[in-house]
């Protein structure tokens, strides 16, 4: 699945490899989430060295010419827990990671709030470091996209 930025709405694109992980706490009961909130423009042709391993994604999808990841976020959730992510703007990103599936990649729902209407709703399985990309919504020269992902995947 992939699309580009539209005015004023989210869009989501799936990067094959993708990458939220069960954390190695033995049980294989919570994921090491990670977010990664960055701002796309035509400002300029910075490219932040944090971002190099998603470079190419980004060429593939998007026609910005300077990347910078503007805020992070990592945490340990339980499975049936919740991880909250402030975006610039206010809107919030709801990370639910829900099950463990039988090819080691991990159910999660994503959720991006704007005050209490959700812009983006749906479900997706992620596997160990996999990206899940979230773009949108749109600035004066550019976008925000949310990088999605998670690491080390434990066993069944």
């Amino acid at each position: 699945m992939s699309a580009l930025v539209f005015r004023g709405c989210a869009v989501l694109l799936l990067i094959g490899g993708l990458a939220p992980a069960v954390a190695a706490d033995g049980d294989g009961t919570s994921v090491q989430l990670r977010v990664g909130c960055v701002l796309a423009s035509n400002s300029g042709r910075e490219f932040d060295a944090r971002l190099q391993e998603l470079k190419p994604r980004f060429a593939r999808f998007f026609r910005y010419t300077s990347y910078y990841l503007v805020k992070e976020s990592r945490e340990k959730v339980s499975l049936g827990g919740r991880m909250i992510f402030e975006v610039p703007g206010g809107r919030y990103l709801m990370l639910l990671p829900k099950e463990r599936n039988s090819d080691g990649s991990v159910l999660m729902k994503v959720v991006l709030l704007e005050g209490s209407r959700p812009i983006v709703n749906t479900s997706v399985s992620l596997r160990e470091h996999g990206t899940f990309l979230v773009g949108g919504p749109q600035t004066n020269d550019g976008a925000l996209i949310l990088a999605i992902g998670a690491d080390d995947i434990g066993e069944k």
